[in-house]
């Protein structure tokens, strides 16, 4: 390859003057994206045609685009300065919570949740975004404030208007899973950003509490599926709160070690509700068996390294913090809804990052690298 060509390919690819480590984020992040677009394609197939006259594609085009979308935004805010994300925390945050205050007045149910914004031409899950908004937010008020680390909790009034707030409109929207991993993606962030740990004990006991004191709200029978994991699941509970949880192990151990083989699923035949989205790794054992499964957690598990070694790193408050919530957000998310295809966790209705079919969700995770990449290349190049 002559000189020339060596220089266009180098002024092509965005990350040519990056870091290995850089390199290696946006790697990975294309691997698990591919991963879900060939994965949501299949697990998408039936509902797809049968909600779209016969498109059995219509599903894994709309994820396609938004990944298509999700990739150039990712790659242009990832030239942004830091201090755009310092500086307007405050507006970011307040369009995130505009948002989901639209939400509750005028937005969309499903299934006891109140979450969707449907703008016409598509529909819109905000507090996805909104969970970037609190990470941005959060980790610029400890770097503004961070001799206030160790003080109690009374001095910590402002921060707990600007995040409480958010975060108490999706619990009203009666979204108990995605109020659960705002709640993971703070308190990681104040273990990251030193806080005493009984603090933060203190903290996650009052959050558990109110975890459990929703678990009826808007009566979608969260309570039923709590106790069922609790206690196991009945014979008279298998039609009801149990079908979801027995159908999606069914369909991991009916995989075994090699998988059916792709697209070769018969849970996503209608027997496996949300088989695209919230249960989509139960399908990837189904088809692609333990080996895929492993290797997705692989994926995973290679991704919170990456992470853990640039907040290790990048001492300074923002970054260190900032990328301590993306990862708290996309890896702890990951393997809580890992969990709950294994019955580790009872139901909560999040997706797998990356890989669940939903063009908010996939959007969210791309514009967090992206942030990601933003402060580690002002690091780099400024200290």
């Amino acid at each position: 390859m002559t000189n020339p060509q060596l220089s266009r390919l180098v002024r092509l690819n965005p990350f040519a003057h990056d870091s290995p480590i850089v390199t290696l984020l946006a790697a990975v992040t294309t691997l698990l994206t591919v991963f879900g677009l060939f994965m949501v394609l299949s697990a998408s197939s039936v509902s797809s045609g049968l909600q779209n006259d016969g498109n059995f594609f219509a599903a894994a085009f709309m994820q396609a685009a938004s990944a298509a979308i999700g990739a150039v935004l990712c790659v242009t805010i990832a030239r942004f300065p830091i201090t755009f994300w310092s500086a307007g925390r405050n507006y970011f945050l307040l369009l995130g919570a505009g948002l989901q205050a639209a939400v509750l007045l005028v937005g969309s149910s499903y299934g006891g949740n109140k979450n969707w914004l449907d703008l016409g031409f598509v529909s819109i899950q905000p507090s996805e975004f909104l969970k970037l908004a609190i990470i941005v937010w959060l980790a610029s008020w400890i770097h503004d404030n961070d001799h206030m680390i160790d003080l109690p909790l009374q001095y910590w009034r402002v921060p707990a208007l600007w995040i409480g707030v958010p975060t108490l409109m999706v619990a009203l929207g009666g979204d108990l899973g995605t109020t659960v991993i705002l709640v993971m993606i703070i308190l990681g962030m104040l273990a990251f950003a030193g806080m005493p740990s009984r603090t933060i004990w203190a903290l996650a006991a009052i959050g558990t509490a109110m975890a459990l004191a929703l678990m009826n709200v808007g009566g979608s029978g969260r309570g039923s599926r709590f106790m069922s994991w609790i206690q196991g699941c009945a014979p008279q509970d298998y039609e009801t709160v149990c079908w979801q949880t027995m159908h999606g192990l069914w369909a991991l151990s009916s995989g075994g070690l090699f998988g059916l083989g792709s697209g070769s699923s018969r849970a996503k035949w209608s027997w496996l509700p949300h088989a695209d989205s919230d249960y989509i790794f139960a399908i990837i054992g189904e088809e692609l068996g333990m080996i895929g499964a492993i290797a997705l957690i692989v994926l995973f598990l290679v991704l919170a390294v990456i992470l853990i070694r640039l907040v290790r790193e990048f001492p300074q408050p923002l970054t260190r913090v900032l990328i301590g919530g993306v990862f708290v957000w996309i890896v702890g998310q990951g393997f809580v809804n890992i969990a709950v295809v294994l019955n580790l966790l009872p139901v909560l209705g999040v997706p797998l990052p990356f890989i669940s079919s939903g063009g908010s969700s996939l959007l969210a995770n791309f514009l967090a690298i992206g942030v990601v990449i933003s402060c580690v290349r002002h690091e780099e190049r400024y200290g």
